[in-house]
């Protein structure tokens, strides 16, 4: 008895138009990047829901004396992990500890806290956004590469980029980790300088320290919002290629209707 002929082929070759199904490689990266996503969506809504305040953070480092430098470095960490404003740790900071150790603190914190989500947004979300650049996406990507601390400072100093997200957008992008650190350093310091300060005169009832902090704070923002025009005036744009001469010979040809063998 003859075997039975097989029924199809073996191995069916896509139809015509049917898009090949995606490596796994890239649906591994949609995955990731979509608990990225879902991650900071979390940290923001628990952070607006519970909205740590000024008075529960200094009851917080008050009711440890001993430990509340090592608290005031950690917590300033995981809260900016959290996506709450560097701006209100700092005021706190300065509040507790003076100006200057604030400062010190909260910089420590702050910087252990952004390199965290640095990371945190390279793995989950780097290899998705690569493979998803395309046009001016892919302008604005590879001019962060070039600029990398550059872009980070004036990140840092742009009073609409939300720190806290930024670390985690970071990530995703080709920046290197110490353009990364040192623009977050550089364009963080100020800032937290000017908060610690204002922090550190108001609790002490210092009026001419909190009106100067306050000056110095005014600066900061009306420059960062100058700073945001210049950068927006200077976004990389998609320019049409210029013809070739060839093309343009081309063109010529199809105007007069002349054409050579």
């Amino acid at each position: 008895m003859a075997p039975l002929a097989p029924t199809g082929p073996a191995n069916p070759t896509p139809r015509a138009g049917q898009a090949d199904p995606p490596p796994r490689r890239h649906v591994a990266a949609a995955v990731r990047f979509g608990l990225l996503v879902a991650l900071v969506a979390g940290l923001g809504l628990t952070t607006v829901l519970t909205h740590p305040s000024r008075r529960s953070l200094l009851a917080a480092v008050h009711s440890s004396h001993l430990v509340a430098p090592l608290l005031a470095v950690v917590g300033s960490a995981v809260l900016v992990m959290a996506l709450t404003p560097r701006t209100l740790l700092a005021f706190v900071g300065g509040a507790l500890f003076g100006a200057v150790t604030g400062t010190v603190y909260v910089i420590v914190g702050v910087l252990a806290g952004a390199c965290l989500s640095f990371a945190v947004g390279r793995f989950l979300g780097r290899a998705f956004v690569a493979s998803q650049l395309r046009g001016r996406f892919a302008l604005v990507e590879q001019a962060v590469a070039r600029r990398g601390l550059m872009a980070v400072i004036i990140a840092r100093l742009i009073p609409l980029v939300p720190f806290g997200i930024s670390n985690y957008a970071f990530g995703t992008t080709s920046i290197g980790f110490l353009g990364f650190l040192g623009g977050t350093l550089v364009g963080a310091a100020p800032a937290t300088v000017a908060y610690a300060a204002l922090g550190a005169a108001t609790m002490k009832g210092d009026p001419s320290g909190a009106t100067y902090a306050g000056i110095a704070v005014g600066v900061l923002g009306v420059g960062g919002t100058i700073g945001t025009y210049l950068v927006w005036r200077r976004r990389p744009r998609n320019r049409p290629e210029k013809p070739t001469e060839r093309d343009g010979e081309t063109t010529t040809r199809a105007l007069t209707g002349t054409r050579s063998d």
